[in-house]
């Protein structure tokens, strides 16, 4: 009989060997442990409906500013629901209260809780979130976790989990004890393995410096630690997360080709060149049909067969095109644009690329561009003499003018004082250019203004912009992993919601 042999594929269709899928045997589900799942359910309701009593109002609050002030606060929406969600389980797990006691530590003095309750509450009062890699996905049984802080492993049975994640990635969660089985706490961030060792040696520093201000054992300190470090560790996941995320394609026994850096991360020229290139195909190929805007609900084949619709086609090509040449001139990798014109059956698209340099050394001229009024002007030309001093390339200061140009014409900004516009857009670009050397206090100094203003104003201009982290209008950089559909939908729960 086929699909029944340790190695036949499943005839069920799965692909998998027959022995890991429906060969695998039944599993018995203990009747104890379902009864220890719904009381687990039942008590985090009652958890929950407990902490959000109004006498717990003020120190909710507290604990909200303090868990938002370790976040950058142009980074994260102080009402984003994972967020909140997130916050919300610190609040209960970890926040200390006026009284010394955490919140679950007060329920837990609740003398209406069942026996069963009181031993689930136990383990959780101490519970802290940490970071778990996962070493294996059995088939229908879940996650297989090593802690990877305090050395422990556990499986967690979550199916939905389980179809998204891979091994090798690493979570940033708490794992609560319902039975003989675990749980996830709350929903969490899942990072690729590319930024374990990074994460782990500056938690590793972090805790050593902790417990020796403290005068005890790393083995003595680590729960403590855990719990009194959670929004900064938190925070630091956030931050690896948007700035190293990488995905493990790249050998190191490729000799080949010359690495560069990028993003803390070494990946070849090449690997980088057919990464933009087949993105860029795929991209392309969906975007000729697909109905745009731009061309009254036509898709760009269907445009090119007019004359009208031809000519504001190639207009639109040119400036894609600029782009690419833009990206070359700075050593970037760079789409061969010559691609989408074949695809239309337009031959002249070719740009000159000495008129295209010529081009490109405008672009990042102030006086080039008009102005709604002067102080606008002059506050480009500091942002220019600025970034220059910072070592920004043509590009980066071409985006600048740009970012600057299309807000004061969208907006008709009027000032007296153009000094907190010219740190404003500066901030907005080192936000763009994932430049963490400057920040809102520094530029204050600077420019003799105050960080609320800066704070202010970029807000507005993010808001007026519609500004999102790695926006393909005005920063160079973009994101290596997926989007939406792609491989970590973990993470990217929390990356819609990213603001700049």
């Amino acid at each position: 009989m086929r699909g029944t042999g340790k190695r036949d594929k499943c005839a069920c269709g799965s692909n998998k060997p027959y022995k890991q899928c429906c060969g695998m045997p039944a599993k018995v589900v203990s009747l104890a442990q379902f009864r220890w799942q719904q009381i687990g359910q039942q008590l985090r309701r009652k958890l929950g409906e407990f902490a959000d009593q109004p006498f717990f109002a003020r120190e909710a609050a507290r604990a909200q500013q303090l868990y938002m002030e370790k976040l950058d606060p142009e980074l994260i929406d102080q009402y984003d629901e994972f967020i909140m969600e997130r916050c919300f389980e610190w609040f209960i797990f970890d926040y200390k209260l006026s009284t010394g006691e955490t919140v679950i530590e007060l329920f837990q003095k609740n003398p209406d809780l069942s026996g069963q309750e009181k031993e689930l509450l136990k383990g959780w009062s101490s519970a802290r979130i940490s970071l778990y890699e996962v070493l294996d996905i059995p088939p229908r049984e879940g996650l297989v976790l090593q802690d990877l802080i305090c050395h422990t492993g556990m499986t967690v049975y979550d199916l939905n989990a389980a179809q998204e994640l891979y091994t090798g990635m690493v979570l940033f969660m708490r794992v609560l004890k319902v039975g003989e089985t675990y749980e996830f706490s709350t929903s969490g961030l899942a990072i690729p393995a590319s930024c374990r060792e990074a994460l782990l040696e500056r938690i590793r520093d972090d805790l050593k410096t902790y417990c020796r201000e403290r005068g005890i054992s790393i083995r003595e300190g680590v729960n403590s630690y855990l719990k009194s470090r959670a929004c900064l560790l938190n925070t630091w996941v956030i931050e690896m997360g948007l700035s190293y995320i990488l995905p493990d394609m790249v050998s190191n026994n490729r000799k080949d080709c010359t690495p560069v850096k990028l993003d803390g991360d070494l990946v070849s020229d090449q690997i980088t060149h057919k990464i933009t290139n087949d993105f860029l195909d795929d991209y392309y190929d969906c975007w000729l049909d697909h109905p745009q805007s731009v061309f009254n609900g036509l898709t760009p084949r269907q445009a090119c067969r007019s004359i009208e619709g031809k000519e504001r086609l190639k207009e639109m090509l040119r400036e894609l095109e600029q782009t690419e040449i833009e990206r070359e001139h700075n050593g970037e990798p760079a789409y061969d644009f010559q691609k989408v014109w074949r695809k239309l059956g337009l031959t002249s698209g070719r740009i000159n690329k000495r008129e295209a340099t010529l081009s490109l050394v405008k672009n990042e001229v102030p006086d080039d561009y008009q102005w709604p009024f002067p102080g606008c002007l002059m506050v480009a030309r500091q942002v220019q003499e600025d970034l220059k001093l910072r070592g920004y390339n043509r590009q980066q200061k071409g985006s600048a003018l740009r970012l600057w140009h299309d807000y004061c014409w969208l907006e008709r900004p009027s000032f007296r004082k153009s000094a907190v516009w010219v740190a404003t857009v500066i901030y907005a670009m080192a936000r763009l250019e994932l430049d963490r050397k400057v920040n809102q206090h520094d530029l204050a100094a600077r420019y003799g203004v105050a960080p609320s203003s800066i704070s202010l104003n970029f807000r507005n201009l993010c808001r007026t912009l519609g500004l999102v982290a790695f926006d393909r209008r005005y920063s160079t950089h973009r994101p290596v992993f997926p989007g939406p559909d792609g491989d970590y939908p973990l993470l990217d729960r929390i990356w819609k919601k990213l603001k700049l």
